[in-house]
């Protein structure tokens, strides 16, 4: 349902863009995309309101229509591709167009086809319209009742005992009771973790403790929960100090409850928060109301999925706790005191042990987990044999709803995000496997080359995905493996294996991947033949399951591992594919390989059969050149060929590509980029662009650049032949939007060449300058802060640099900066001194400098204290 309600959205604004293009087809044409438009409105209306009902009404029945309903949408996405690259084909053949007109019955064709579409969704819609109607009038006496949600419980046996908190308790002791006073009159404290963690049991244990309870005069614990009510909340805390509030209205009730916490010390934990739409300002508002006393601290705790929440609400983010999973050794005593209750937490033997172990690495240090697995398998402890089917077929146990307290609460998160194309990207982190760590950029180009991120305004696609993915982090649903800490840009995540089976559930409910009983991609269903959108081959695969089967539904397949046989042959059948990566896979392998080896001209042949392929990643392959047959690809959008570190060439047919908005080719040892990549008029990144002298190679010059308009991210390399003109020294500063730059001199030794690029000027709106290899002892005269006004965020690494600049001019916008590899005869104070909105700064092997507060040699990271 999610990924429906997302696909007809994408679909829409894709038949908006394709009835522009085509105004000038036969009036059948244009007329049916004017319908479909109509058609995607109402549909949208039409999920949404069956999404609610799914709940209330047999959901089978709504499945058949919904699953009937993707079946037509996926066709008109099609269909409305194809319209956009029979467009682009008509703009390459443009010259030749007036004397014979490219394919002249298209027009007459994709109006039939978008005429058959349009009955189909026709017959679809009036169908559930027509089934919600009966559904609802049946179920009105039902829906008039209040719905409750309460929140998955396992009671504890040993209610007193806890498991791998006590130095979590103490440090949060420390935190409410040996604070500063006079400075902290309201203490605000958060404890941040994913669901299921023990977030709760921690505040209990802090909030029943005697010291605790012995230094405040009032205690009240409030469960805010997902849908909160503002007079609810008042009322519950009014109610904690046995005041009747049944008559009052919100205002009274504050006033009465201002008045009995005046001159007192009280402790309030408001547990389980969430980010709410229009609502969070007000628990932030309620919090600043209540009293505080200069003689007397008070404290306030919040427990919560979300970052961004605690960070909001606490008022120094030196005091948020975010709660880890519990040790090895803390889960398997929790595991021991329910699995093995019969016989007083002790393992009745060696085959118990290895499959619990086996059954804790599913459980990922989750006590809901722990305590539910161990719950169910108490009662088998009789048979070694069960216990082991447990073990091996763990994911069926989600499908058989045995771990329903676990999945209810960890899809509580799933279903509070705040909005539709953020739950489909979750769903994506389906496709990878177990404890996998998911590259950010790689993650971000299949949502974007998919259509399930679009552009919103300025927000370019990318940006916007980086967003999206910085949202799951903080919600905590997925786990950080690496981020730039100054802004939070995730550059690695990982997926909880208990994240992963709520995700994987969802997925096979939508038909997007299919899965057995271990939880393992499967290419079709066992009973129905019913096949996947989305799939990978990897290693961990039966060499039945790494044959690439024909599939004409397939939009996104990922190969991490070596290619199967006639791997390229197949393609032809993967009609709906829209996104292809193959990084780091052995699709082409040097001649003195023993596997079988596949030449650059016969892949590009083979994946230019791919006529709506919208991201190709190549990634670490071993290609040495990119063919002409790249000229096909109409559709491409992004095109990933980072090192490559064989790739010498690149056929000047890139130039077609003119719906590309992605263009990777850093650490590649290309000498130049071909000419003409100025036409590419939507590009928005370009990496590993080689300044050459024009003079002394054919290749793309730098004033091309000048023409991409909608370029926001640009690295570029300096080489040996590097030689820019006097003309070209204001290029950069003529690409308005850019806000990345990268400059990398590692291929220019000459100190007299980079001498020569002094006269460079800078872009007007640039956010983030990073210098690489830059190897003078002053950096060049647009290294100023004067020329770089708007900068936020700097990285200096591998420069022969001493100092930053060579006065003392401040650079008053940075807020990051990240410095490596320096000789930097700088001292901290005076650095702070020019950079006065400094918050973040990283840095490593700068052994001079003078006076930093943390490592110099290894990473040592500062933080401004809010």
């Amino acid at each position: 349902m999610t990924m429906l309600i997302a696909l007809v959205q994408a679909v829409t604004a894709k038949a908006v863009s394709a009835a522009a293009h085509e105004a000038q087809f036969c009036f059948n044409f244009k007329s049916e995309l004017e319908k479909m438009k109509k058609w995607l409105g109402k549909m949208n209306c039409l999920v949404v309101d069956a999404d609610k009902n799914l709940k209330l009404s047999d959901q089978e029945t709504i499945k058949k229509y919904l699953s009937e309903l993707r079946e037509v949408i996926y066709e008109a996405d099609n269909a409305l591709t194809d319209c956009l690259i029979r467009e682009e084909k008509k703009k390459k053949n443009k010259f030749f167009s007036c004397l014979l007109p490219l394919d002249p019955v298209f027009p007459h064709k994709m109006g039939r086809r978008l005429t058959n579409i349009n009955s189909d969704m026709r017959d679809v819609h009036d169908e559930l319209v027509k089934y919600l109607s009966a559904s609802a009038a049946a179920q009105h006496s039902s829906m008039s009742q209040p719905i409750s949600s309460s929140r998955p419980f396992v009671c504890s046996l040993n209610p007193h005992k806890t498991y791998g908190l006590d130095g979590d308790i103490e440090k949060l002791k420390g935190w409410i009771l040996n604070g500063d006073e006079k400075e902290q009159a309201m203490n605000c404290i958060g404890i941040v973790g994913m669901g299921g963690l023990g977030k709760t049991t921690l505040a209990q244990k802090l909030f029943n403790d005697s010291q605790i309870l012995a230094h405040f005069e009032k205690t009240m614990w409030v469960c805010v929960s997902e849908n909160f009510c503002e007079r609810g909340i008042l009322k519950k805390l009014l109610n904690k100090v046995n005041v009747e509030t049944s008559s009052l209205d919100s205002d009274e009730i504050l006033r009465r409850l201002i008045n009995v916490l005046n001159g007192k010390s009280y402790l309030i934990v408001l547990d389980d928060v969430w980010p709410y739409r229009n609502k969070s300002d007000w628990l932030n508002d309620l919090c600043s109301k209540l009293p505080t006393s200069v003689s007397k601290s008070s404290c306030i705790i919040i427990t919560t999925r979300n970052e961004h929440v605690a960070q909001t609400m606490v008022l120094r983010n030196t005091q948020i706790h975010y709660h880890k999973p519990l040790k090895n050794e803390d889960s398997w005593d929790l595991f021991s005191e329910y699995a093995f209750r019969k016989s007083k937490g002790e393992c009745p033997g060696d085959h118990f042990k290895d499959v619990s172990v086996n059954i804790l690495k599913k459980c990922g240090g989750l006590p809901l987990a722990i305590k539910t697995l161990g719950s169910l398998l108490s009662e088998k402890v009789g048979s070694p044999s069960e216990w082991t089917d447990i073990s091996d077929k763990f994911h069926e146990l989600t499908k058989e709803g045995k771990t329903d307290s676990v999945i209810n609460s960890l899809q509580l998160s799933y279903d509070e995000l705040p909005f539709t194309s953020l739950k489909q990207c979750l769903l994506c982190l389906s496709i990878y496997p177990e404890d996998f760590e998911i590259d950010a950029e790689q993650l971000i180009h299949w949502w974007v080359g998919e259509g399930l991120v679009q552009q919103q305004g300025s927000n370019t696609a990318i940006e916007l995905g980086y967003k999206y993915l910085a949202e799951l982090v903080n919600r905590c649903l997925l786990e950080l493996v690496d981020r730039r800490w100054y802004d939070g840009k995730v550059y690695k995540c990982k997926i909880h294996d208990m994240v992963r089976e709520v995700i994987i559930k969802i997925a096979g409910e939508e038909a997007f991947c299919i899965f057995n009983e271990q939880g393992k991609l499967m290419q079709k269903h066992e009973q129905d033949e019913q096949k996947p959108r989305w799939f990978r081959i990897s290693e961990d695969m039966d060499d039945d399951e790494k044959e690439l089967e024909d599939n004409p539904k397939l939009r996104t397949f990922f190969l991490m591992s070596s290619p199967p046989n006639n791997f390229g042959k197949n393609f032809r059948f993967l009609e709906s594919l829209r996104v292809l990566d193959l990084s780091y896979s052995k699709v082409v392998e040097d001649s003195s390989s023993l596997s079988p080896v596949t030449c650059a001209e016969d892949l590009f042949r083979d994946i230019s059969s791919l006529q709506r392929l919208a991201c190709l990643n190549l990634s670490g392959t071993q290609i040495r050149e990119v063919t002409s047959s790249i000229k096909k690809l109409l559709n491409l959008q992004l095109l990933v060929l980072k090192g490559c570190k064989e790739l010498v060439k690149i056929h000047q047919s890139i130039k077609c590509l003119k719906r590309l908005i992605v263009l990777d080719l850093g650490d590649c040892p290309l000498v130049c980029l071909p000419k003409g990549l100025g036409s590419l008029c939507l590009l928005q990144e370009l990496t590993g662009f080689k300044v050459v002298n024009p003079a002394k190679t054919q290749g793309c010059a730098l004033r091309e650049l000048s023409e991409l308009k909608q370029l926001r991210v640009l690295r570029i390399v300096l080489s040996a032949d590097t030689e820019i003109s006097q003309d070209e020294m204001g290029i950069l500063s003529r690409i308005s939007n850019l806000k990345v730059l990268t400059i990398d001199a590692e291929e220019c030794k000459e100190r007299e060449t980079l001498g020569k690029l002094d006269g460079l000027k800078m872009p007007p709106n640039l956010r983030e300058l990073y210098v690489r290899n830059y190897h003078s002892k002053t950096m060049p005269n647009w290294f100023h802060p004067a020329k770089l006004s708007r900068l936020q965020y700097l990285c200096v690494e591998n420069c022969d640099i001493v100092r930053l600049t060579s006065d003392e001019s401040p650079w008053k916008n940075v807020e990051g900066l990240c410095l490596k590899l320096l000789r930097f005869e700088e001292d901290w104070e005076n650095l702070r001194k020019i950079m006065p909105a400094l918050r973040y700064m990283e840095i490593s092997s700068c052994f001079e400098f003078k006076n930093f507060p943390c490592s110099v040699g290894q990473r040592g990271v500062w933080t401004k204290q809010s």
